[in-house]
């Protein structure tokens, strides 16, 4: 669990399962070019009159994976908190996340939590539904991919339907643009019709077609009124209203034989990312069976294919589109490249092992990420504070402006003026001074405001016969012993047991945009005690958890242990899995 300041941390850890019903699966029949139905593996493209009206209106906040249609992480001013930044609340379920409006869905262990934004508190769950991914939320209903396609009314959590679309496996989580949900299956793309609730058209890749592979199961990208979906030697985009093909791009960026558009896995999901002008891509060209891949990040015109620019070797998983530079990430890292040359133009000061998201706001880089600990001196002052944690980046620069701790390597979600990082649990990360923090402390005002009455009241020479003082005074005196021997013993023991069990906010295991494998650190196991919790909790440094000085020690006797046992990776560094 996160260590933080107890006064200020509302802590939400019940979890109250709701039932719900599950209605009969409507997924009617469209006309196809093929004449089979809309569960036929044989078919090509299929279309059924849809609105001529393609314009996507985003739902504000963060409604998807990667905050937008395109899954592209930049944000408004507005999303973002001002430091110092301190740990609203914590919920101890994680999982990927989705947040409109006051709310917060979380996709864990199979089941949908939503969540009140402003405290962490459970609002509604679901039983096990086998849902895995990214929800998307579009008006008054949640979708969620998995093992099917499962639409939820976001007010109750009630279940409303739940579609196979004809495939036993992992449905990608779904994007969702103007009046459809995208996700791809069994190689298949899918366009469904969120409110008759029917596939409106789908697209299967076949051998008497030129793209005889299937489809990635990841996340798709939408912009410009196209929607772009990726195999291993295809990039295909398909018009928003009917599937049209708009087109094809078929010859992956690399310069030698294994060259191929990055496929999804456990440690990269490199899907496609897109605005209205361009979609970025990842290819690599190093083996199936590299440990780091090398590659390519490229920018195709979204209404022509046209290839615009390519990163310099080494990124292959793209991360954020701004009008001055594409990021994307490696094995290792994340980059800022020039929009029109390619030429890298930023980097993070610290030394990264692991960067699995990134959000970009008004003149910073916001991270999740791990650090290659072997990359740091112990002995110089440039450690950075925290071992895992979401780092704020000077965007111009790539010096660290914040940090705060978390307990595995943290996916992230930037809405509201708040970052969402999900670990082992979930946190709220928010500025000390917003609207937030101000609601929190009116709440506490009104709580104590009788008490306070009172003695105001009495203090202003309130009439009271003397039986009455003395018998207030004497109950006071009954109810306030002076002592606290519950939560304020003066002693603070925290135990690391050595062992790192990182669940990338995919319980299920897919690997469609979130990660979902667990990975096992070989961490030295160490135990601290603070002598005096309430007066390090006042002392604290303003925009990180109390917990700070524990985790940092426990990354310098790691660091120091690797680099006194050996041992490197690709990189350089020494890899801390083993």
């Amino acid at each position: 669990m996160v260590e933080h300041d107890r006064r200020r941390v509302l802590k939400r850890t019940g979890l109250a399962t709701v039932g719900a019903t599950l209605a009969a699966a409507s997924t009617s029949s469209a006309s196809a070019e093929t004449g089979t139905d809309t569960t036929g593996a044989s078919t090509t493209t299929t279309h059924s009159a849809v609105g001529a009206d393609t314009t996507v209106t985003e739902t504000a906040g963060w409604p998807s994976i990667g905050g937008t249609p395109g899954n592209n992480p930049v944000v408004e001013p507005a999303a973002e908190p001002e430091p110092p930044v301190y740990v609203a609340w914590e919920y101890e379920h994680a999982g990927p996340t989705a947040i409109v409006d006051d709310t917060v869905y979380l996709t864990t262990d199979g089941e949908v939590h939503a969540l009140d934004a402003a405290d962490g508190a459970l609002e509604w769950a679901t039983h096990n539904i086998g849902a895995s991914g990214t929800p998307a939320v579009r008006g008054d209903t949640v979708l969620v991919g998995g093992e099917r396609l499962t639409l939820i009314d976001a007010a109750d959590g009630e279940i409303c339907c739940q579609h196979d679309l004809g495939y036993d496996g992992a449905l990608a989580s779904p994007v969702v643009a103007g009046d459809y949900a995208f996700t791809v299956g069994d190689g298949t793309l899918f366009a469904f019709d969120i409110d008759p609730r029917e596939v409106a058209w789908e697209f299967t890749p076949t051998a008497d077609t030129d793209e005889h592979e299937p489809l990635y199961e990841q996340p798709v990208a939408v912009g410009g009124g196209a929607v772009v979906a990726v195999s291993e030697s295809h990039a295909v985009a398909f018009e928003l209203e009917d599937g049209t093909k708009r087109w094809r791009v078929d010859d992956p960026v690399g310069d030698d034989e294994y060259s191929r558009f990055m496929e999804p896995n456990p440690r990269q999901t490199s899907y496609p990312v897109a605005t209205d002008e361009v979609v970025a891509i990842g290819s690599v060209d190093t083996g199936d069976a590299s440990m780091w891949p090398l590659g390519y990040t490229t920018l195709y015109d979204v209404e022509t294919g046209e290839r615009r620019v390519t990163s310099e070797r080494s990124t292959f998983d793209p991360g954020a589109i701004t009008d001055e530079r594409f990021y994307a990430l490696d094995s290792h890292n994340v980059r800022g490249y020039d929009r029109d040359s390619g030429e890298e133009s930023w980097d993070p000061s610290s030394i990264t092992y692991r960067v699995p998201s990134i959000a970009v706001g008004d003149g910073i880089v916001y991270a999740g990420l791990t650090l290659d600990g072997a990359g740091y001196d112990p002995d110089e002052d440039d450690v950075p504070e925290h071992y895992d944690g979401v780092y704020a980046f000077d965007a111009d620069t790539g010096e660290i402006e914040w940090s705060v701790g978390t307990d595995g390597i943290p996916h992230i979600a930037l809405a509201n003026e708040t970052v969402y990082a999900s670990s082992e649990t979930l946190v709220a990360l928010r500025s000390e001074n917003d609207d937030w923090h101000e609601e929190e402390a009116d709440t506490a005002d009104d709580e104590g405001g009788d008490e306070s009455d009172d003695t105001t009241d009495e203090a202003a020479g309130e009439e009271e016969s003397e039986d009455t003082t003395s018998e207030e005074s004497e109950t006071d005196t009954d109810n306030d012993t002076g002592t606290d021997t519950d939560a304020d013993t003066g002693t603070d023991t925290d135990a690391d047991t050595g062992t790192d069990n990182e669940t990338e906010n995919n319980s299920t295991g897919s690997a469609d945009g979130n990660g979902g494998t667990n990975e096992t650190a070989d961490k030295s196991t160490e135990s601290e005690a603070d002598s005096n919790d309430n007066d390090n909790n006042k002392d604290g440094t303003p925009g990180f958890t109390a917990g700070a000085g524990v985790l940092g020690a426990g990354a310098t006797l790691e660091w120091l242990r690797r680099r006194a046992g050996g041992g490197s990776n690709a990189s350089g560094g020494t890899d801390r899995r083993e």
